[in-house]
C-alpha cells in the first residue's frame, strides 16, 4: 500500500475531509494543515537539535504524513504523481549548460538560466 493509500485510510477511519476533486478548503481547515505541518516541521528541528536520528526518522515520516493528508484534503490525490514529476522536471532544470549545479553561499541550490518553473496549471486544468 503507498503512502498517500495508507493516509486515505486512517482519512476514512478517523473522518477526516477527503475531496474528490481539487479544492481549497476553508481557511480553517488550511490554517489547520499549515499548523500541522508547522509543529512536525518544529519536531524534526528538536529531534536533529538534540541528535536523536529514531526522533528525526519519526518527524520526518510525520511530516510526510501530514503532507499526504494535505493533498487529500486539496483533493490533488489523483493529481498528484503528476504535479510531483512536474517539480522534479522543473527542479532538474536548474542544472546549468555543463549539467552542473550552481549553489548559494548557504549550500542552496539555485536556478541556472535554463531553469523553467513547473506547468501545474496544464495538470489541474481538464
Amino acid at each position: 500500500m503507498k503512502a498517500l493509500d495508507k493516509v486515505h485510510e486512517f482519512h476514512n477511519a478517523f473522518g477526516v475531509n477527503v475531496e474528490d476533486q481539487p479544492n481549497i478548503p476553508s481557511v480553517e481547515r488550511c490554517e489547520l494543515r499549515q499548523n500541522i505541518i508547522q509543529e512536525e516541521v518544529n519536531e524534526l528541528k528538536a529531534a536533529w537539535e538534540s541528535g536523536n536520528l529514531v526522533e528525526v526518522a519519526d518527524a520526518l515520516a510525520d511530516i510526510h504524513y501530514v503532507v499526504m493528508g494535505t493533498v487529500l484534503e486539496f483533493g490533488l490525490q489523483d493529481k498528484y504523481a503528476e504535479i510531483f514529476s512536474e517539480v522534479h522536471r522543473s527542479n532538474m532544470s536548474k542544472l546549468d549548460e555543463n549539467g552542473k549545479p550552481l549553489y548559494r553561499e548557504d549550500g542552496k541550490v539555485i536556478k541556472s538560466n535554463l531553469y523553467t518553473k513547473p506547468d501545474i496549471k496544464k495538470i489541474l486544468t481538464p
